[in-house]
């Protein structure tokens, strides 16, 4: 009846409905429990429309990044739109644990308003380069003021708040080729999983499943991680996946077989880290590793912070390569070098 830390509740699988959207002729359709948002009241999950005409431009906005400087800035050569969106709670043994966290589902229909005329996103090397680039923007330049163990010094340092992508892969899913990828967070806790598809030449949809645990003392993503498992949050995920089928208008899988029989075009070519950016995230998630968190028998006063090596090891075991069902075998690492904030 009641979920633990451990084992924290989702919500329950059988109470799942169908969910159909047509994006212009472009048929999708999954099963996904009823929201449950732990927090808010509005009732604002879940009421996108059923139908998207995807391409009119009017729906459509500009990418819109807010750093944790609070700035919000605007990308005019991505444009996108949210499909659906929706929130589960996990919960532990009630009061006294309570939440233990949540997963969010948005699933965007994106625009790659500047790709050239002779590419397509049918193309796996062209869908996996600008999928790169969303997350460049979103994630990878999303930087935070760092700190030092040096009262004196008075550097402003700019850490990354997350390391990725993570174990990129090509999974067969509903008939289907999907690029898939995670992050890692080194600041706060929420975690996301991209799976992404082409729709189009210039159109790609994108689930975006983004999931955050809480316990108390444990309030940093290196510590969380010996509190609340990520299982139920990954099953649940992996539940609505399964549910899901998608079809492609006649003229865009016409099209998708055109492009798909070019050379290379079927290629599964994968997404990862730097050496450099690997070892930037041990420091930084060392760090930060006694961030709402104070070790049993010390003072207040104390260093909180994990072991180093213990994160670094940390670290290592997650950018391993960790192969999903109807995954491809790794292809070429695709290497894009990072563009300026």
């Amino acid at each position: 009846m009641f979920g633990t830390e451990k084992n924290p509740k989702p919500p329950s699988f059988s109470k799942a409905r169908v969910i159909e959207k047509d994006f212009s002729g472009n048929k999708l359709k999954f099963l996904a429990p009823p929201h449950r948002d732990p927090f808010s009241k509005i009732k604002s999950w879940e009421k996108e429309p059923n139908y998207f005409d995807i391409f009119n431009p009017e729906i459509f906005h500009s990418l819109k990044v807010r750093r944790k400087t609070g700035k919000q800035k605007n990308f005019d050569f991505r444009k996108t739109l949210i499909a659906y969106s929706s929130i589960w709670e996990f919960r532990g043994i009630p009061i006294l644990q309570g939440y233990c966290g949540d997963l969010i589902l948005i699933i965007d229909i994106n625009t790659v308003e500047d790709l050239p005329v002779n590419e397509s996103l049918f193309d796996n090397r062209i869908l996996a380069k600008e999928a790169y680039r969303e997350f460049e923007l979103v994630k990878l330049q999303d930087l935070h003021r760092g700190q030092s163990d040096d009262p004196l010094d008075l550097t402003a340092y700019h850490w990354p708040s997350y390391i990725g992508p993570i174990n990129s892969q090509w999974l067969s899913l509903a008939g289907h080729d999907w690029l898939y990828f995670e992050d890692q967070p080194l600041l706060r806790n929420e975690q996301t999983i991209n799976w992404i598809i082409a729709i189009d030449d210039k159109r790609y949809l994108s689930f975006r499943f983004s999931f955050t645990r809480s316990a108390s003392n444990a309030g940093n993503p290196y510590r969380i991680e010996q509190r609340v498992p990520r299982d139920n949050f990954l099953a649940l995920m992996h539940k609505i996946m399964d549910s899901l089928t998608l079809g492609l208008n006649p003229k865009a899988a016409a099209r998708r077989a055109q492009v798909q029989a070019q050379p290379g075009a079927s290629d599964k070519p994968i997404l990862t880290c730097t050496p450099e950016q690997v070892e930037e995230a041990k420091h930084v998630l060392y760090m930060w590793s006694g961030r709402g968190y104070e070790e049993p028998g010390k003072s207040r006063d104390d260093d909180h912070r994990a072991n180093p090596e213990d994160v670094a090891a940390f670290i290592e075991e997650r950018i391993k390569p960790r192969p999903l069902p109807n995954s491809y075998p790794p292809g070429e690492l695709l290497k894009l070098e990072q563009q300026p904030t």
